[in-house]
């Protein structure tokens, strides 16, 4: 190989480095992202169960009467 091949191999390498740190931030990003999206569908999910019972309280309070 020439030194320009070597060259243009090392900017080809640069370039596929420089991608993959651009990709795995995105993904460390993206993977924080789906943690705090499950959490809050946790959450959400208890909050509605709780409402959800406290209805179902009220409705039987209200046959009762």
């Amino acid at each position: 190989m020439t030194n320009s091949q070597f060259e243009q191999l090392e900017e080809k390498i640069d370039a596929l480095l420089a991608r993959f740190n651009v990709i795995d931030s995105e993904n460390k990003q993206l993977r924080q992202q789906v943690n705090e999206l499950r959490v809050e569908r946790d959450r959400l999910q208890s909050r509605n169960e709780s409402a959800r019972k406290q209805i179902d309280l009220m409705i039987s309070r209200l046959k009762s009467l």
